[in-house]
């Protein structure tokens, strides 16, 4: 087993990444990925991210069994299993660069408009919220959401925020919701492991990170699943909208500063 200090200061940083994923059912690859790759490297930094998500969301999925909206996770995953084989052929086809940009600027300016619906509007203007937009169109602009989260995600692996932007439509419980986004990622991530696993990047080196930064991301799991079970569905819905703007600004500027 290897052991460097790099992988105390990645665990560090795992107790954060999962305390939202735990908390808000996505986040952590996108918040831990620029300092796993910086101390693992990318060709061991993808495959960290995988294993380190699909153990803990498979924890909490079997212990969430009868808390999961399976209806909603079936057409979830009926409209982005399509769209993962599209992204494959996408992924070839597109420049990722500008993809993640795109991607990246949508989901700021979406979770900009529902933090000043749900965070502006209530506590700074003292204005009362108004319902959440449930007209034809909403709906068909939330299932685009949905399909095009699948085909980004087939192609590059970030269609988490889009998909996110559905699924908090429909999923109205807060535990329901997180317990659903958690138990997508888990059968998305398990994919994405046997794929890794047969490419062969499962390594000693990758197996002595997780050992040590795996006991950092269960204590920051388990304190965002009771940091939820403290808020109600307002305050739940506040955090999702600033954690979704940090995931898209900063996969928005990291995206920039490449092609720049």
């Amino acid at each position: 087993m290897t052991f460097e200090m790099g992988f105390i200061l990645l665990g560090i940083i795992q107790i954060f990444g999962f305390f939202v994923e735990g908390s808000a059912g996505f986040g952590c690859t996108v918040i831990s990925s620029p300092f796993a790759t910086s101390i693992l490297g990318v060709t061991t930094a993808v495959p960290f991210g995988t294993i380190m998500s699909t153990s803990l969301a498979l924890i909490l999925t079997l212990k969430s069994l009868k808390n999961i909206s399976w209806k909603d996770l079936g057409k979830i995953l009926i409209a982005c299993l399509p769209g993962l084989l599209v992204g494959q052929y996408l992924f070839y086809a597109i420049d990722p660069a500008m993809a993640k940009i795109a991607i990246g600027a949508v989901v700021m300016v979406i979770a900009l408009f529902k933090i000043y619906q749900n965070i502006i509007v209530p506590l700074v203007l003292k204005k009362e919220m108004k319902e959440e937009d449930d007209s034809p169109k909403a709906k068909v602009l939330r299932v685009i959401c949905l399909i095009t989260g699948g085909i980004v995600h087939g192609a590059f692996n970030i269609g988490g925020p889009l998909i996110t932007v559905y699924t908090l439509s429909a999923v109205k419980d807060k535990t329901r919701f997180r317990n659903t986004m958690i138990c997508f990622w888990c059968i998305m991530d398990t994919l994405n492991a046997i794929n890794q696993f047969r490419n062969g990047a499962w390594t000693p080196y990758l197996w002595s990170a997780v050992a040590v930064c795996w006991p950092f991301a269960a204590v920051g799991f388990l304190l965002g699943i009771k940091f939820l079970d403290k808020i109600n569905r307002e305050q739940f819905l506040r955090v999702i909208y600033v954690v979704l703007f940090a995931v898209g600004c900063n996969l928005f500027v990291r995206s920039l500063i490449e092609v720049i």
